[in-house]
C-alpha cells in the first residue's frame, strides 16, 4: 500500500511538472499564382510563395516566480516547390573565381531561447532585429509581402536588405504602461560584424507611434512610424532613412490604409524613395490590396502593385504585378 501511494504520488509530480509547460506546434501555408515585373522579376507567370510559408515550434515551462523559460523554431519553405526556401546551391562566381559552397538555414526564420518574467524577455539566438519588429514592419498594410507591399520602398528595407534578422544575437523586448522597448545586438564572432539596434514605441488605445534605428556593416537604417485606428479605417505613415558604409543616402516615405470591407478587409498605400545625395526619386509605388476570410483560419487575397519611376530590366516598362494567394494557418 506504501509503495502505492508513493507511485502515485510520483506520477502526480510528473503530471504537475508536465502541466507548468507548454509546447504549441503551428504554421502556414501560402501559394500565390504571381505574374510581376517588379524589383528583379521576370513578368512570367508562376506559382510562388510570396507571403513566407512556415513550420513552427514553440514553447514555455514555468520556473515559479514569474520566470518562465521559452524556446521558438521556425523554418521556412517553399511549398510550390517543397523546397526549402533558404537553400543555396552554392558554384563558381565566372566573373571572379570564388566559389560558394552549398548552404542552407533550417530555421531561417528563427531559433532562439530564452527567459521572460515581469522584466520583460530575453532571447538568444537567430531573430528579428529591435528596429524590424518595434518600428520598420508596423505601417505597411501588406506587411511587406506580396505585390502591393511598401515597406521595402518606405522603410528602406530594399536598400539594406539584411535588416530583419540577426544571428548570434542578444534581443532583449519590454513593454511597460503601455511603453515599448527593445534591444538586439548581433555579436561579432569570425567574419561576421556586430549589428546593434534599438527601437522605443508607445501604445495606447487606437494610437501606436515609435522609432528606430540600427547600424552594422552595410549602413545605418532608422525608421519612425504612427498608426491610428479610427474604426472605419486604420490611417498608417512610415519614414526610412538609409546610409550605406559608401555614403549613399536614401529616403523613403510610407502612406498606407486598411479599410473594412465586407467579411475582409481593404489595403491601400503609396510609398516613395529618394536619393539625397542626388535628389532623384528613385522609387513611387501605389498598392492596393483585399483580404477574404473563408475561416478563421483560411483566406483569399489579392494584390496589385505599380512603381511609376522604376524601370522592370525584362519589359522596359514601369515595374508593375499582381498575385492571387491561398493562405492557411494551422
Amino acid at each position: 500500500m506504501k509503495k502505492t501511494l508513493i507511485a502515485l504520488a510520483a506520477v502526480a509530480a510528473t503530471g504537475a511538472a508536465f502541466a507548468q509547460s507548454s509546447v504549441t506546434i503551428y504554421g502556414k501555408v501560402n501559394v500565390s499564382l504571381e505574374k510581376s515585373s517588379l524589383g528583379t522579376k521576370n513578368n512570367e507567370a508562376s506559382l510562388d510563395d510570396i507571403h513566407g510559408s512556415r513550420l513552427g515550434f514553440r514553447g514555455a515551462e514555468d520556473l515559479g516566480g514569474g520566470l518562465q523559460a521559452k524556446f521558438h523554431i521556425e523554418h521556412r519553405f517553399r511549398p510550390d516547390t517543397g523546397a526549402d526556401a533558404t537553400f543555396n546551391p552554392g558554384g563558381t562566381n565566372p566573373t571572379t573565381g570564388v566559389v560558394t559552397p552549398a548552404s542552407s538555414t533550417m530555421w531561417n526564420g528563427l531559433s532562439t531561447v530564452g527567459l521572460a518574467g515581469s522584466f520583460g524577455e530575453v532571447r538568444l539566438g537567430r531573430y528579428y532585429s529591435a528596429l524590424f519588429l518595434g518600428a520598420n514592419n508596423k505601417p505597411d498594410p501588406f506587411g511587406g509581402d506580396g505585390a502591393g507591399a511598401l515597406r521595402g520602398i518606405g522603410m528602406q528595407t530594399t536598400t539594406l536588405p539584411g535588416y530583419i534578422r540577426t544571428a548570434n544575437v542578444i534581443h532583449y523586448s519590454g513593454s511597460f504602461s503601455g511603453v515599448n522597448v527593445a534591444f538586439s545586438t548581433g555579436l561579432k564572432e569570425g567574419a561576421a560584424k556586430a549589428q546593434n539596434s534599438v527601437a522605443v514605441g508607445y501604445a495606447n488605445g487606437p494610437l501606436d507611434v515609435g522609432v528606430g534605428s540600427e547600424k552594422g556593416v552595410p549602413g545605418t537604417l532608422t525608421n519612425a512610424y504612427a498608426t491610428y485606428d479610427l474604426g472605419v479605417a486604420k490611417l498608417a505613415f512610415g519614414l526610412g532613412n538609409a546610409k550605406t558604409a559608401a555614403g549613399v543616402k536614401t529616403e523613403g516615405l510610407l502612406f498606407g490604409a486598411t479599410i473594412p470591407a465586407g467579411p475582409g478587409k481593404v489595403q491601400v498605400g503609396l510609398a516613395r524613395a529618394k536619393n539625397k545625395n542626388s535628389g532623384v526619386v528613385t522609387n513611387q509605388k501605389l498598392g492596393l490590396g483585399y483580404i477574404y476570410p473563408l475561416s478563421k483560419r483560411t483566406a483569399l487575397e489579392t494584390t496589385y502593385g505599380r512603381d511609376s519611376k522604376a524601370v522592370s530590366a525584362v519589359t522596359g516598362k514601369k515595374q508593375s504585378g499582381f498575385d492571387l494567394t491561398v493562405h492557411h494557418n494551422f
